[in-house]
């Protein structure tokens, strides 16, 4: 729902990334003139976001494990939003 997309993209901004929106597929970049970090999520329309690509260098990365470092966040951020677009 629009309401819930809403509140995730101000998560995301609380978070420290930009975001450019191409419908269904955002492209993150976290702020910061250390992190060269690109993060593409995209709505697959019935199971929320899902991370599709992870490169560059951020603080948080390990090795081979960008999709899943911040799969962890967005998911939690998804979840958050629907929960404060259905209150």
């Amino acid at each position: 729902n629009d309401k819930a997309r809403g509140e995730l993209l101000k998560k995301i901004c609380i978070n420290g990334f930009s975001i450019e929106d191409n419908g269904s597929r955002l492209t993150l970049r976290p702020r910061g003139a250390e992190a060269t970090a690109e993060v593409t999520i995209e709505d697959d329309g019935e199971n929320g976001w899902k991370v599709v690509g992870a490169s560059g260098s951020y603080a948080g990365f390990a090795r081979g494990k960008k999709r899943s470092y911040f799969e962890s966040y967005v998911n939690q951020w998804a979840a958050e939003a629907i929960l404060q677009s259905e209150g």
